[in-house]
Protein backbone atom coordinates (compact mmCIF):
# COMPACT_ATOMS: atom_id res chain seq x y z
CA UNK A 1 0.00 0.00 0.00
CA UNK A 2 1.56 3.68 -0.75
CA UNK A 3 2.86 5.28 1.93
CA UNK A 4 4.91 8.30 3.75
CA UNK A 5 6.72 5.80 6.23
CA UNK A 6 9.68 6.80 4.57
CA UNK A 7 9.49 10.67 4.32
CA UNK A 8 8.58 11.08 8.04
CA UNK A 9 11.55 8.79 9.03
CA UNK A 10 14.28 11.02 6.90
CA UNK A 11 12.33 13.71 8.50
CA UNK A 12 13.71 12.81 11.77
CA UNK A 13 16.98 12.01 10.88
CA UNK A 14 16.43 8.43 11.67
CA UNK A 15 17.86 4.95 10.29
CA UNK A 16 15.52 2.33 9.64
CA UNK A 17 16.66 0.49 12.70
CA UNK A 18 16.08 3.38 14.88
CA UNK A 19 12.37 3.24 13.75
CA UNK A 20 12.31 -0.37 14.69
CA UNK A 21 14.05 0.11 18.19
CA UNK A 22 11.14 3.13 18.80
CA UNK A 23 8.47 1.13 17.81
CA UNK A 24 9.93 -2.28 19.84
CA UNK A 25 10.51 -0.03 22.49
CA UNK A 26 6.35 0.68 22.61
CA UNK A 27 5.23 -2.88 23.10
CA UNK A 28 4.61 -4.25 26.07
CA UNK A 29 5.23 -7.60 25.56
CA UNK A 30 8.81 -6.60 24.44
CA UNK A 31 7.79 -7.75 20.84
CA UNK A 32 10.80 -7.00 18.46
CA UNK A 33 10.30 -5.06 15.07
CA UNK A 34 13.54 -5.34 12.87
CA UNK A 35 15.06 -3.08 9.95
CA UNK A 36 13.95 -5.36 7.06
CA UNK A 37 10.50 -5.15 8.41
CA UNK A 38 10.51 -1.44 8.32
CA UNK A 39 12.30 -1.61 4.93
CA UNK A 40 9.48 -3.78 3.85
CA UNK A 41 6.86 -1.24 5.22
CA UNK A 42 8.47 1.38 3.28
CA UNK A 43 8.11 -0.29 0.40
CA UNK A 44 4.70 -0.82 0.28
CA UNK A 45 5.54 -4.65 0.09
CA UNK A 46 3.16 -5.41 2.74
CA UNK A 47 0.87 -3.48 5.08
CA UNK A 48 1.45 -3.50 9.19
CA UNK A 49 -1.38 -4.72 10.78
CA UNK A 50 -3.24 -2.18 12.62
CA UNK A 51 -1.03 -2.96 16.17
CA UNK A 52 1.80 -1.77 14.10
CA UNK A 53 0.03 0.90 12.73
CA UNK A 54 -0.15 2.90 15.96
CA UNK A 55 2.80 2.30 16.80
CA UNK A 56 3.79 4.31 13.99
CA UNK A 57 1.92 6.53 14.32
CA UNK A 58 3.16 7.11 17.90
CA UNK A 59 6.48 7.31 16.57
CA UNK A 60 6.44 9.92 13.70
CA UNK A 61 3.13 12.16 15.59
CA UNK A 62 1.06 11.37 12.65
CA UNK A 63 -2.10 9.84 11.67
CA UNK A 64 -2.90 6.91 9.54
CA UNK A 65 -4.18 8.89 6.95
CA UNK A 66 -1.34 11.13 6.45
CA UNK A 67 0.94 8.04 6.98
CA UNK A 68 -1.24 5.94 4.68
CA UNK A 69 -3.32 8.33 2.78
CA UNK A 70 -5.89 6.98 0.56
CA UNK A 71 -5.06 6.03 -3.07
CA UNK A 72 -5.39 2.57 -5.40
CA UNK A 73 -4.63 -0.71 -3.15
CA UNK A 74 -2.44 -2.87 -4.41
CA UNK A 75 -4.49 -5.98 -4.31
CA UNK A 76 -8.22 -6.76 -4.39
CA UNK A 77 -10.52 -9.09 -2.65
CA UNK A 78 -10.21 -12.95 -2.95
CA UNK A 79 -12.79 -13.53 -5.17
CA UNK A 80 -12.13 -10.93 -8.43
CA UNK A 81 -10.22 -11.87 -11.23
CA UNK A 82 -6.84 -10.83 -11.39
CA UNK A 83 -5.76 -7.66 -13.51
CA UNK A 84 -2.36 -6.96 -15.53
CA UNK A 85 -1.18 -3.99 -12.52
CA UNK A 86 -2.39 -6.15 -9.23
CA UNK A 87 -0.37 -9.43 -10.71
CA UNK A 88 2.47 -6.75 -11.66
CA UNK A 89 3.15 -5.73 -8.11
CA UNK A 90 2.19 -9.27 -6.61
CA UNK A 91 5.92 -9.98 -5.04
CA UNK A 92 5.10 -13.45 -4.77
CA UNK A 93 4.62 -13.60 -8.63
CA UNK A 94 7.39 -11.18 -9.68
CA UNK A 95 10.34 -11.92 -7.52
CA UNK A 96 13.82 -13.06 -9.34
CA UNK A 97 13.86 -16.97 -9.59
CA UNK A 98 16.64 -16.99 -7.38
CA UNK A 99 17.71 -17.91 -3.74
CA UNK A 100 17.01 -14.18 -2.63
CA UNK A 101 13.85 -13.90 -4.61
CA UNK A 102 12.18 -17.25 -2.93
CA UNK A 103 13.00 -15.56 0.58
CA UNK A 104 11.47 -11.99 -0.89
CA UNK A 105 8.50 -13.88 -1.94
CA UNK A 106 7.75 -16.28 1.34
CA UNK A 107 8.89 -12.97 4.26
CA UNK A 108 6.34 -10.77 1.65
CA UNK A 109 3.12 -13.86 2.09
CA UNK A 110 4.17 -14.16 5.32
CA UNK A 111 4.73 -10.87 6.76
CA UNK A 112 6.90 -10.18 9.39
CA UNK A 113 4.42 -9.11 11.92
CA UNK A 114 1.65 -11.67 12.04
CA UNK A 115 -0.85 -13.58 9.37
CA UNK A 116 -1.61 -12.07 6.42
CA UNK A 117 -4.84 -10.92 5.36
CA UNK A 118 -6.50 -13.65 3.80
CA UNK A 119 -8.65 -12.49 1.13
CA UNK A 120 -6.25 -9.48 -0.22
CA UNK A 121 -5.28 -11.51 -3.29
CA UNK A 122 -6.61 -11.45 -6.72
CA UNK A 123 -7.35 -15.18 -8.25
CA UNK A 124 -5.09 -16.31 -10.86
CA UNK A 125 -6.02 -17.79 -14.12
CA UNK A 126 -4.87 -18.04 -17.71
CA UNK A 127 -1.29 -17.21 -18.20
CA UNK A 128 -1.01 -15.60 -14.52
CA UNK A 129 -1.69 -18.93 -13.29
CA UNK A 130 0.17 -21.62 -15.57
CA UNK A 131 3.17 -18.84 -15.83
CA UNK A 132 5.21 -20.16 -12.83
CA UNK A 133 4.85 -23.68 -13.95
CA UNK A 134 6.67 -22.66 -16.69
CA UNK A 135 9.19 -20.62 -15.27
CA UNK A 136 9.85 -22.86 -12.71
CA UNK A 137 10.45 -25.88 -15.50
CA UNK A 138 12.80 -23.70 -17.80
CA UNK A 139 15.35 -21.89 -14.96
CA UNK A 140 17.78 -23.42 -13.67
CA UNK A 141 18.58 -23.51 -9.65
CA UNK A 142 21.28 -21.00 -9.11
CA UNK A 143 23.76 -22.06 -6.43
CA UNK A 144 23.28 -21.07 -2.98
CA UNK A 145 25.12 -19.10 -0.08
CA UNK A 146 25.40 -19.02 3.48
CA UNK A 147 23.54 -16.64 5.38
CA UNK A 148 25.42 -14.41 7.28
CA UNK A 149 23.33 -12.67 10.12
CA UNK A 150 21.54 -13.64 13.20
CA UNK A 151 21.28 -17.22 15.33
CA UNK A 152 22.60 -19.86 14.04
CA UNK A 153 20.51 -22.36 12.69
CA UNK A 154 21.56 -26.30 13.32
CA UNK A 155 21.76 -28.98 11.35
CA UNK A 156 19.36 -30.80 14.27
CA UNK A 157 17.05 -27.95 14.77
CA UNK A 158 16.38 -28.52 10.55
CA UNK A 159 15.63 -32.27 10.81
CA UNK A 160 13.10 -31.32 13.44
CA UNK A 161 11.06 -29.61 10.73
CA UNK A 162 9.86 -32.26 8.35
CA UNK A 163 8.46 -34.03 11.34
CA UNK A 164 6.00 -30.94 12.28
CA UNK A 165 4.75 -30.77 8.13
CA UNK A 166 3.87 -34.85 8.51
CA UNK A 167 2.30 -33.98 11.98
CA UNK A 168 0.09 -31.02 10.22
CA UNK A 169 -0.94 -33.19 7.97
CA UNK A 170 -2.44 -35.76 10.05
CA UNK A 171 -4.35 -32.85 11.72
CA UNK A 172 -5.76 -32.00 8.91
CA UNK A 173 -6.83 -35.39 7.59
CA UNK A 174 -9.16 -35.43 11.22
CA UNK A 175 -9.63 -31.92 11.32
CA UNK A 176 -9.79 -30.31 8.08
CA UNK A 177 -8.11 -26.82 6.29
CA UNK A 178 -10.13 -23.91 8.42
CA UNK A 179 -8.28 -25.82 12.20
CA UNK A 180 -5.28 -25.92 10.85
CA UNK A 181 -4.36 -23.35 8.60
CA UNK A 182 -3.32 -20.73 11.80
CA UNK A 183 -0.71 -23.11 12.45
CA UNK A 184 0.58 -23.74 9.18
CA UNK A 185 0.68 -20.43 8.20
CA UNK A 186 2.74 -19.32 11.63
CA UNK A 187 5.29 -22.40 10.90
CA UNK A 188 5.58 -20.80 7.03
CA UNK A 189 6.29 -17.38 9.01
CA UNK A 190 8.64 -18.65 11.09
CA UNK A 191 10.57 -21.05 8.46
CA UNK A 192 10.56 -17.82 6.12
CA UNK A 193 11.92 -15.67 9.35
CA UNK A 194 14.98 -17.94 9.21
CA UNK A 195 16.07 -18.19 6.34
CA UNK A 196 15.93 -14.34 6.21
CA UNK A 197 17.72 -13.60 9.39
CA UNK A 198 19.38 -16.52 10.56
CA UNK A 199 22.76 -18.40 9.81
CA UNK A 200 23.65 -21.63 8.52
CA UNK A 201 25.49 -23.81 6.39
CA UNK A 202 24.83 -24.80 2.85
CA UNK A 203 22.94 -27.96 3.71
CA UNK A 204 20.73 -26.87 6.31
CA UNK A 205 20.03 -24.04 3.74
CA UNK A 206 19.09 -26.85 0.98
CA UNK A 207 17.35 -28.45 4.10
CA UNK A 208 15.54 -25.07 5.08
CA UNK A 209 14.17 -24.11 1.29
CA UNK A 210 12.88 -27.86 0.90
CA UNK A 211 10.66 -27.03 4.02
CA UNK A 212 9.58 -24.00 3.08
CA UNK A 213 8.23 -25.65 -0.17
CA UNK A 214 6.73 -28.11 1.76
CA UNK A 215 4.79 -25.74 4.33
CA UNK A 216 4.01 -23.76 1.42
CA UNK A 217 2.28 -26.85 -0.90
CA UNK A 218 0.36 -28.06 2.50
CA UNK A 219 -0.65 -24.28 3.66
CA UNK A 220 -2.04 -23.64 0.22
CA UNK A 221 -3.91 -26.72 0.47
CA UNK A 222 -5.07 -25.97 3.76
CA UNK A 223 -6.23 -22.64 2.43
CA UNK A 224 -8.21 -24.06 -0.42
CA UNK A 225 -10.08 -26.71 1.73
CA UNK A 226 -11.22 -23.32 3.81
CA UNK A 227 -12.27 -21.80 0.47
CA UNK A 228 -9.39 -18.88 0.54
CA UNK A 229 -8.48 -20.07 -3.11
CA UNK A 230 -6.44 -16.90 -4.45
CA UNK A 231 -4.53 -17.22 -0.69
CA UNK A 232 -3.59 -20.60 -1.76
CA UNK A 233 -2.24 -20.34 -5.03
CA UNK A 234 0.07 -17.65 -3.88
CA UNK A 235 1.30 -20.35 -1.21
CA UNK A 236 1.64 -22.77 -3.93
CA UNK A 237 4.23 -20.23 -6.04
CA UNK A 238 6.21 -19.59 -3.21
CA UNK A 239 6.09 -23.10 -2.57
CA UNK A 240 7.17 -23.78 -6.10
CA UNK A 241 9.87 -21.25 -5.79
CA UNK A 242 11.01 -22.86 -2.67
CA UNK A 243 10.64 -25.87 -4.12
CA UNK A 244 12.90 -24.58 -7.28
CA UNK A 245 15.68 -23.40 -4.68
CA UNK A 246 16.27 -26.69 -3.25
CA UNK A 247 16.51 -28.04 -6.72
CA UNK A 248 13.49 -30.46 -5.93
CA UNK A 249 11.60 -31.36 -9.14
CA UNK A 250 9.50 -34.45 -7.25
CA UNK A 251 8.24 -31.83 -4.50
CA UNK A 252 7.74 -28.82 -7.41
CA UNK A 253 5.67 -31.69 -9.49
CA UNK A 254 3.55 -31.95 -6.15
CA UNK A 255 2.99 -28.32 -5.86
CA UNK A 256 1.69 -28.56 -9.43
CA UNK A 257 -0.89 -31.33 -8.80
CA UNK A 258 -2.27 -28.93 -5.75
CA UNK A 259 -2.48 -26.26 -8.30
CA UNK A 260 -3.96 -28.52 -10.74
CA UNK A 261 -6.28 -30.07 -8.78
CA UNK A 262 -7.93 -26.38 -7.93
CA UNK A 263 -8.14 -25.07 -11.52
CA UNK A 264 -10.17 -28.27 -12.38
CA UNK A 265 -12.70 -27.74 -9.32
CA UNK A 266 -12.87 -23.94 -9.70
CA UNK A 267 -13.85 -24.89 -13.77
CA UNK A 268 -10.71 -24.17 -15.12
CA UNK A 269 -9.29 -27.56 -16.62
CA UNK A 270 -7.91 -26.28 -19.28
CA UNK A 271 -5.15 -25.37 -17.14
CA UNK A 272 -5.12 -28.04 -14.64
CA UNK A 273 -3.91 -30.05 -17.31
CA UNK A 274 -1.58 -27.66 -18.27
CA UNK A 275 0.17 -27.57 -14.78
CA UNK A 276 -0.27 -31.63 -14.87
CA UNK A 277 2.14 -31.41 -17.70
CA UNK A 278 4.35 -29.67 -17.22
CA UNK A 279 4.78 -31.36 -13.83
CA UNK A 280 5.38 -34.38 -15.66
CA UNK A 281 7.93 -32.78 -18.25
CA UNK A 282 9.87 -31.04 -14.77
CA UNK A 283 9.84 -34.29 -12.65
CA UNK A 284 11.46 -37.03 -15.36
CA UNK A 285 14.18 -39.14 -13.83
CA UNK A 286 13.10 -38.08 -10.01
CA UNK A 287 9.69 -38.82 -9.95
CA UNK A 288 8.03 -42.15 -7.80
CA UNK A 289 5.00 -44.97 -8.62
CA UNK A 290 3.32 -42.61 -6.09
CA UNK A 291 3.89 -39.53 -7.80
CA UNK A 292 2.94 -40.70 -11.34
CA UNK A 293 0.24 -42.14 -9.80
CA UNK A 294 -1.10 -39.14 -8.40
CA UNK A 295 -0.67 -36.92 -11.39
CA UNK A 296 -2.22 -39.28 -14.04
CA UNK A 297 -5.29 -39.45 -11.45
CA UNK A 298 -5.09 -35.71 -11.34
CA UNK A 299 -5.07 -35.70 -15.39
CA UNK A 300 -7.51 -38.24 -16.30
CA UNK A 301 -10.21 -35.78 -13.37
CA UNK A 302 -9.17 -32.41 -15.71
CA UNK A 303 -10.02 -34.35 -18.93
CA UNK A 304 -12.61 -36.23 -17.62
CA UNK A 305 -14.20 -32.54 -16.80
CA UNK A 306 -13.38 -31.72 -20.41
CA UNK A 307 -15.29 -34.52 -21.50
CA UNK A 308 -12.55 -36.07 -23.25
CA UNK A 309 -13.19 -39.72 -22.06
CA UNK A 310 -10.11 -41.49 -24.42
CA UNK A 311 -7.70 -38.97 -22.64
CA UNK A 312 -9.47 -39.16 -18.72
CA UNK A 313 -9.41 -43.12 -19.37
CA UNK A 314 -6.28 -43.64 -20.82
CA UNK A 315 -4.57 -40.98 -17.81
CA UNK A 316 -6.99 -43.41 -15.16
CA UNK A 317 -5.55 -46.42 -16.26
CA UNK A 318 -1.73 -45.28 -16.18
CA UNK A 319 -2.33 -44.33 -12.42
CA UNK A 320 -3.79 -47.53 -11.55
CA UNK A 321 -0.82 -49.20 -13.14
CA UNK A 322 1.79 -46.90 -11.30
CA UNK A 323 -0.65 -47.41 -8.27
CA UNK A 324 0.21 -51.47 -7.97
CA UNK A 325 3.85 -50.46 -7.60
CA UNK A 326 3.57 -48.16 -5.30
CA UNK A 327 6.16 -49.28 -1.96
CA UNK A 328 5.00 -47.33 0.73
CA UNK A 329 8.65 -47.39 2.43
CA UNK A 330 10.10 -46.07 -0.40
CA UNK A 331 7.84 -43.07 -1.25
CA UNK A 332 8.71 -39.80 0.36
CA UNK A 333 6.50 -38.97 3.89
CA UNK A 334 4.20 -36.39 1.78
CA UNK A 335 2.53 -39.11 -0.08
CA UNK A 336 1.14 -40.96 2.33
CA UNK A 337 -2.49 -41.06 1.65
CA UNK A 338 -1.58 -41.97 -2.17
CA UNK A 339 -2.55 -45.85 -2.74
CA UNK A 340 -4.48 -48.09 -4.72
CA UNK A 341 -7.90 -47.24 -2.47
CA UNK A 342 -7.51 -43.36 -2.94
CA UNK A 343 -6.85 -43.87 -6.97
CA UNK A 344 -9.71 -46.09 -7.30
CA UNK A 345 -11.96 -43.43 -5.24
CA UNK A 346 -10.40 -40.97 -8.12
CA UNK A 347 -11.53 -43.18 -10.87
CA UNK A 348 -14.65 -43.05 -9.81
CA UNK A 349 -14.93 -39.39 -9.40
CA UNK A 350 -13.47 -38.74 -13.05
CA UNK A 351 -16.18 -41.76 -14.34
CA UNK A 352 -19.00 -39.63 -12.56
CA UNK A 353 -17.64 -36.30 -14.25
CA UNK A 354 -17.82 -38.03 -17.56
CA UNK A 355 -21.56 -38.89 -16.88
CA UNK A 356 -20.50 -42.61 -16.39
CA UNK A 357 -22.27 -43.02 -13.12
CA UNK A 358 -23.69 -46.77 -13.48
CA UNK A 359 -19.02 -47.03 -13.79
CA UNK A 360 -18.75 -44.63 -11.35
CA UNK A 361 -20.27 -46.63 -7.92
CA UNK A 362 -17.60 -49.76 -7.88
CA UNK A 363 -14.79 -47.99 -7.48
CA UNK A 364 -16.00 -45.04 -5.70
CA UNK A 365 -17.52 -47.72 -3.15
CA UNK A 366 -14.36 -49.92 -3.27
CA UNK A 367 -12.42 -46.95 -2.12
CA UNK A 368 -14.37 -45.85 0.60
CA UNK A 369 -14.59 -49.34 1.81
CA UNK A 370 -10.49 -49.17 1.79
CA UNK A 371 -9.69 -46.02 2.38
CA UNK A 372 -7.45 -45.63 6.36
CA UNK A 373 -9.92 -44.39 8.70
CA UNK A 374 -7.71 -41.60 9.49
CA UNK A 375 -8.34 -39.90 6.19
CA UNK A 376 -11.63 -38.63 7.53
CA UNK A 377 -12.10 -35.72 5.27
CA UNK A 378 -11.20 -37.72 2.04
CA UNK A 379 -13.92 -40.04 2.93
CA UNK A 380 -16.68 -37.69 3.69
CA UNK A 381 -15.88 -36.37 -0.07
CA UNK A 382 -15.53 -39.74 -1.52
CA UNK A 383 -18.86 -40.85 0.54
CA UNK A 384 -20.67 -37.52 -1.32
CA UNK A 385 -19.62 -38.81 -4.56
CA UNK A 386 -20.87 -42.29 -4.24
CA UNK A 387 -24.09 -40.62 -3.12
CA UNK A 388 -24.30 -39.06 -6.53
CA UNK A 389 -23.42 -41.59 -8.17
CA UNK A 390 -26.29 -43.56 -7.05
CA UNK A 391 -28.76 -40.78 -7.02
CA UNK A 392 -28.35 -39.77 -10.80
CA UNK A 393 -30.49 -41.89 -13.58
CA UNK A 394 -29.80 -45.04 -14.94
CA UNK A 395 -29.52 -48.48 -13.81
CA UNK A 396 -27.51 -47.85 -11.10
CA UNK A 397 -29.85 -45.63 -9.17
CA UNK A 398 -30.83 -46.08 -5.82
CA UNK A 399 -31.47 -42.64 -4.15
CA UNK A 400 -32.41 -44.63 -0.61
CA UNK A 401 -28.88 -45.89 -1.00
CA UNK A 402 -27.76 -42.87 -1.87
CA UNK A 403 -29.39 -40.56 0.97
CA UNK A 404 -27.53 -43.52 3.22
CA UNK A 405 -24.35 -42.65 2.09
CA UNK A 406 -25.16 -38.66 2.31
CA UNK A 407 -26.27 -39.16 5.80
CA UNK A 408 -22.58 -41.06 6.53
CA UNK A 409 -20.97 -38.05 4.61
CA UNK A 410 -22.87 -35.40 6.54
CA UNK A 411 -22.29 -37.12 9.70
CA UNK A 412 -18.13 -37.06 9.16
CA UNK A 413 -18.42 -33.42 7.67
CA UNK A 414 -20.31 -32.51 11.55
CA UNK A 415 -16.34 -33.15 13.11
CA UNK A 416 -14.84 -31.31 10.16
CA UNK A 417 -13.87 -27.92 9.45
CA UNK A 418 -13.83 -28.14 5.82
CA UNK A 419 -15.70 -25.42 3.41
CA UNK A 420 -15.02 -27.46 0.93
CA UNK A 421 -16.56 -30.87 2.49
CA UNK A 422 -19.47 -29.09 3.15
CA UNK A 423 -19.95 -27.06 -0.40
CA UNK A 424 -20.09 -30.66 -1.43
CA UNK A 425 -22.95 -31.98 0.72
CA UNK A 426 -24.85 -29.28 -0.45
CA UNK A 427 -24.54 -29.47 -4.39
CA UNK A 428 -25.51 -33.11 -2.83
CA UNK A 429 -28.43 -31.85 -1.43
CA UNK A 430 -29.67 -30.19 -4.63
CA UNK A 431 -29.51 -32.72 -6.69
CA UNK A 432 -31.41 -35.17 -4.19
CA UNK A 433 -33.87 -32.85 -3.17
CA UNK A 434 -36.10 -33.49 -6.04
CA UNK A 435 -36.84 -36.86 -4.53
CA UNK A 436 -37.85 -35.35 -1.12
CA UNK A 437 -40.63 -37.43 -1.04
CA UNK A 438 -38.65 -40.51 0.04
CA UNK A 439 -38.46 -40.52 3.34
CA UNK A 440 -34.88 -41.83 3.61
CA UNK A 441 -33.94 -38.54 1.43
CA UNK A 442 -36.16 -36.62 3.40
CA UNK A 443 -33.81 -37.10 6.46
CA UNK A 444 -30.67 -36.95 4.81
CA UNK A 445 -31.90 -33.25 3.47
CA UNK A 446 -32.97 -32.24 7.61
CA UNK A 447 -29.74 -33.38 8.44
CA UNK A 448 -27.66 -31.48 5.84
CA UNK A 449 -29.93 -28.67 6.72
CA UNK A 450 -28.80 -28.44 10.72
CA UNK A 451 -24.85 -28.66 8.99
CA UNK A 452 -25.56 -25.04 7.90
Amino acid sequence: MPNRLREHRLALGLEQWAVAERISALTEDGTLLDAHAVSRHERGLYTPRRFYRRLYCQVFQATEEVLWPPGPALVVRDDEPADEQSVDRDLVLVAPWDAGGTVEAAVALAGSDGLVERRTFVFLSGAALTAPAHQWLVHEPGPLQTALRGDRVTPLLADRLPPMVAELRRMDDVSGGGVVLGLAEREFGWVAWLLDHASYDEKTRWHLHGVLAELGQFTGWVACDAGLHALAQRYWIAALRAAHTADDAALAAFILTSMAHQAAEQGRPAEAVTLIETALAGVRGRQTPALLALLHSDQAYAKAILQDGSGSVDAETRAERWAEQIRPEQEPPRLYWVNRADIAAHSGRALLRLGRAEQAVRPLADGVRQLDGSMVRDRQLYLADWAEALGRPGRQQDVEEAACRGMEAVALAEGLCSTRGRKRIGDLCTQMRPHATVPTVREFLDRARELG
